[in-house]
């Protein structure tokens, strides 16, 4: 009996090791994750079938997804907090500068000549390996889509390679932008501005950001 315990005090001796030394890891340095809240100040970005700017809604969802992520304990920074205009170099070479894990930016779609097409998408740079590990963008790209889509129901616009993008082209680490709907579509405009849907994308954001990092 005595040997029975002594075994099971070891195991969780080992569990309680290997727990703190995985948070070590998932909290370095190297796993800093930047937001990028995509506009702002004089650029809104879209203006949706409803009135609303696109940086302002790129805004509420980084904030969210900022907090929720600062909850989970990882370390985040946000390339603006404010309604403020930021050059794209400057978002990129911010991320650079903090070494992030990861850079996801936030942005809304829309076609002007279209008000019935809805749905998810992330762009990403093809054909580069990142400087932190071996795996392309293309598969934080689809994790990050895939966990969207299951907590949204959202419409699956896939993956897209963009090679023209400043955010993606000179970041040094696996870079996505997430085009968080349509706002050129009334029910898919009118949804981006409530805090619960807000919320759906932050949590599926989250998902395949965790996927990815772990």
């Amino acid at each position: 009996m005595k040997l029975k315990k002594s075994r099971v005090i070891f195991l969780l001796i080992l569990i309680f090791i290997a727990v703190k030394v995985f948070q070590i890891r998932l909290l370095s340095s190297e796993n800093i994750i930047v937001i990028d809240p995509g506009h702002g100040g004089m650029d809104p970005g879209t203006v949706g079938i409803n009135q609303s700017l696109e940086k302002d809604i790129n805004l509420d969802i980084s904030k969210k997804l900022y907090k929720k992520l600062r909850l989970k304990g990882y370390k985040v920074v946000l390339t603006r907090n404010n309604d403020e205009y930021i050059e794209n170099i400057e978002r990129a070479n911010l991320a650079n500068k903090k070494r992030a894990r990861v850079f996801v930016s936030i942005h809304c779609n829309s076609i002007e000549s279209d008000n019935h097409t809805n749905g998810v998408q992330v762009l990403y740079h093809p054909n580069r390996n990142d400087k932190v590990n071996n795996l392309h963008n293309s598969v934080l790209a689809q994790e990050v889509l895939d966990s969207i889509l299951l907590n949204t129901g959202a419409v699956n616009k896939s993956i897209v390679e963009r090679t023209d993008l400043i955010v993606l082209n000179q970041t040094k680490m696996p870079a996505v932008i997430v085009e968080c709907g349509f706002l050129s579509n009334k029910q898919e405009a009118d949804l981006l501005l409530t805090k619960e849907y807000q919320n759906k994308i932050v949590n599926g954001i989250i998902g395949g950001l965790e996927r990815y990092v772990n």
